[in-house]
């Protein structure tokens, strides 16, 4: 903790507060943070609440154990009870029935999973989320309608998505979080979850979860049935697969999100939020799907960032090395 830096994160709080959830008075907001977290984050936020009129109470947990772990079940109700909920955790709660019960009840949810005091200064949190947001409705337009995805890579990623039937617009991240949603920022992001999927994951960027972040040495995933069969590449491979492993549950392997990052003003720094928004980057999501369309809920939700994809979209090029190709864009 750096207490000469409260000043300079006041900026990146009041976007969080006023643009982003655009908080009202007298709103009943909620600030979820734990024990691992610069505690500064969620007095940044308090502060920026208190200045809009909303009336905030800060919750400190001890950290969870597994990212998508569910929170304890007093979080979980005073989630339900909010009109708004800031998250800066240590461990993600993002895909978990606490956050889609609150949502169901109108809650708006902002994500802040592993966010430093550094990220509420610059960075991602540069991003003009309005102006971007018709962007990622687009690309999200483009899953609604689609049935078959490819997804390659120079590195060696060939990957088959069936989207048939599964949406992207419900479930696109904007940064600009509406009643009943929930939007990790700054990570602007267009995702849809594959009903199944066949071949190979490369992946060359960034693990941000159990300690891995930017990769020094790629990790090759084989996908068959819409599961991770296998996982290779060194000390982040047995990581992951260690990990795996312990949790004893056979849905952490199922392939559950293809999320195209779309933040130009993200950077690849081995935090999830920013590496999973960077705009020429794309991920794979493993275990939980249900909060983004599917119908898997395991024990964790792992993301696996992608350098410079080129996806096809029922034959038709949507993002050629990591550019979005958009028709008249």
């Amino acid at each position: 903790m750096n207490p000469g830096k409260l000043p300079l994160m006041a900026s990146g709080a009041r976007k969080l507060v006023e643009v982003c959830a655009d908080v009202q008075p007298g709103e009943q907001a909620l600030v979820i943070t734990d024990m691992r977290q610069d505690p500064l984050l969620a007095e940044a936020l308090a502060a920026a609440l208190v200045a809009r009129g909303a009336i905030p109470l800060v919750l400190t947990l001890a950290q969870g154990k597994l990212d998508s772990g569910e929170p304890p079940s007093p979080a979980a109700a005073a989630m339900r009870a909010a009109d708004v909920v800031f998250m800066p955790v240590s461990v993600s709660f993002t895909h978990t029935e606490a956050v889609r019960e609150a949502c169901a009840g109108g809650t708006r949810i902002v994500a802040l999973t592993q966010w430093t005091a550094d990220m509420m200064i610059g960075g991602g949190i540069d991003a003009d989320f309005a102006a971007i947001e018709p962007r990622v409705r687009r690309v999200a337009a483009v899953w609604d309608a689609g049935e078959t995805v490819r997804l390659t890579t120079e590195a060696g990623t060939d990957l088959t998505l069936d989207i048939r039937g599964r949406l992207g617009t419900p479930h696109a991240k904007t940064g600009i979080v509406r009643r009943g949603e929930f939007h990790p920022v700054p990570d602007i992001e267009s995702p849809v979850s594959p009903v199944t999927s066949e071949g190979v994951i490369v992946c060359d960027a960034s693990i941000p979860y159990l300690g891995i972040g930017v990769l020094e040495s790629p990790v090759t995933l084989e996908v068959h049935g819409g599961r991770v069969v296998s996982i290779a590449g060194g000390r982040a491979a047995d990581v992951v697969r260690r990990a795996w492993e312990a949790m004893d549950d056979p849905h952490v392997y199922n392939v559950a999100e293809l999320g195209l990052g779309m933040n130009p003003h993200c950077r690849l720094i081995g935090v999830m939020l920013e590496d999973e928004g960077v705009a020429s980057t794309c991920h794979i999501g493993t275990g939980t799907s249900t909060t983004l369309g599917g119908t898997v809920k395991a024990a964790c939700h792992y993301d696996f960032v992608i350098h410079e994809p080129t996806i096809h979209v029922d034959g038709r090029l949507l993002v050629e090395r990591g550019n979005l190709q958009l028709p008249a864009d």
